[in-house]
């Protein structure tokens, strides 16, 4: 079991490998040695590993100002989940309608999102058993059958 000092340590040690992407002008083998000095005294953790990815999850969700190294990667990783989107029109179809749902509640019940669960024979009963018999918690159809249940009320 990990220590809270453990835990915060972990944490810094990913607030300062964030603080160096974010402000880096590019990637460069200064900026990798760098990283290094900040990390090879803990080693590459699983935790480390998990810090700096939600870090790097909320500060795009933020919209948080970024340098160029930073920026012109989130540029290409855009660019790559747009044609991932492309050559997924199933993907698509799924985002099109979390987008209608939120923009238009009453859908939810016309696709079989039922107050009492997923309505037989309807598109969401289908969907549901996709999963057989276990939906993951925080899925995209686990937020449309929540608000299913609740969207009248």
């Amino acid at each position: 079991m990990e220590s809270a000092s453990s835990r915060c340590s972990e944490n810094d040690v990913a607030a300062r490998v964030l603080t160096t992407l974010f402000n880096a002008e590019h990637v460069t083998i200064t900026t990798r040695k760098e990283l290094d000095e900040i990390v090879r005294p803990y080693s590459w953790t699983l935790n480390i590993a998990k810090a700096i990815f939600a870090g790097l999850e909320q500060a795009i969700k933020k919209g948080i100002q970024a340098g160029p190294a930073v920026a012109t990667a989130l540029e290409k990783a855009t660019a790559a989940a747009v044609d991932f989107a492309a050559d997924h029109p199933l993907y698509c179809a799924i985002l099109a309608i979390g987008v209608l749902v939120l923009l238009t509640p009453w859908v939810i019940e016309i696709l079989g999102f039922g107050e009492l669960g997923p309505i037989e024979g309807s598109f969401a009963a289908a969907w549901q058993a996709r999963y057989a018999g276990y939906v993951p918690k925080n899925s995209l159809f686990s937020y449309l059958q929540r608000l299913g249940m609740v969207w009248k009320h």
